[in-house]
């Protein structure tokens, strides 16, 4: 074991309050015996009896839980395009400027995925130089897909670089302090050259080669379920059946999710056993 804490953050606006109760018991269910979590939620509008609610679903002797509450504001007049992911999804941004300055690496997480496996597996992760580590997003794989880097030729990147999905996300802090990537995310949101997808969008275009990989069964998605994605993956026929059959987190990317009656997703019916050991049940 590289080191028994681990350092996760999530954040949420109100909304997603009970989903993001469900990916909190999920992490602390699984926590192996030995690791110490240090959890963060960026907390983007959450009411107070929300709030109480979360903080008993990390209840834990080996879970420090603390909330980050200034984020709202910053994230006010970023662009907001799609109508199922609101701007709670910028608090990953500026991360880098709300942990204490002491932390080094943190995980990232979607409040709509469970996990099945210890995060502090997948936290334990060599980061060496990147800036982040990371898995290729199921719709749009490469820089050159539809909703990955608009204009990505302009940029000079090539058409077989990996778009990586930002819902699963391995931080090295003291990079993206020293580069300032967050500056240049807010920067690449504001100037004109953003077109599609939030954060995600942003994190790719300035993060050229800076972004490493983690095996894919760290987040499963969606869209890895239809054939037509599938046929786009840079992953071997034995990783694709591994990704699909005993996915390490199960991330709900699609606009359906799992607490909606039109979802079919094979791993919905553990959301709703995720779900059942909260006050949401």
């Amino acid at each position: 074991m590289a080191d028994a804490r681990v350092t996760v953050v999530l954040n949420a606006d109100d909304r997603f309050s009970r989903p993001l109760a469900v990916t909190i018991r999920s992490i602390v269910s699984r926590l192996s015996p030995g690791r110490t979590l240090d959890l963060y939620v960026c907390d983007m509008g959450i009411t107070p009896a929300n709030r109480s609610r979360i903080e008993s679903v990390a209840q834990h002797d080996r879970v420090n839980f603390r909330w980050i509450s200034s984020l709202a504001e910053k994230t006010s007049n970023l662009p907001a395009d799609i109508k199922h992911i609101s701007r709670a999804a910028y608090g990953r941004l500026f991360i880098p400027k709300v942990l204490p300055p002491d932390t080094e690496k943190v995980l990232y997480l979607d409040c709509d995925l469970i996990v099945r496996r210890c995060v502090g597996d997948l936290f334990d992760t060599p980061i060496g130089d990147f800036a982040a580590m990371g898995v290729a997003d199921g719709g749009s794989p490469f820089v050159s897909s539809v909703y990955g880097v608009p204009f990505w030729a302009r940029y000079g990147r090539a058409a077989d670089e990996v778009n990586f999905n930002s819902g699963v996300l391995l931080l090295n802090l003291p990079v993206w302090r020293a580069e300032d990537f967050t500056g240049a995310a807010i920067a690449y949101l504001t100037d004109g050259r953003h077109r599609f997808l939030h954060d995600q969008e942003s994190i790719n275009a300035v993060l050229p080669g800076r972004i490493g990989h983690v095996d894919p069964r760290w987040n499963q998605q969606t869209e890895n379920f239809e054939e037509r994605f599938q046929a786009t993956l840079p992953y071997s026929e034995d990783e694709l059946r591994g990704l699909l059959k005993d996915p390490w987190i199960v991330h709900f990317t699609t606009s359906v999710k799992p607490w909606h009656y039109e979802s079919t997703h094979p791993f919905r019916d553990e959301w709703f056993r995720n779900l059942d050991e909260t006050p949401y049940r």
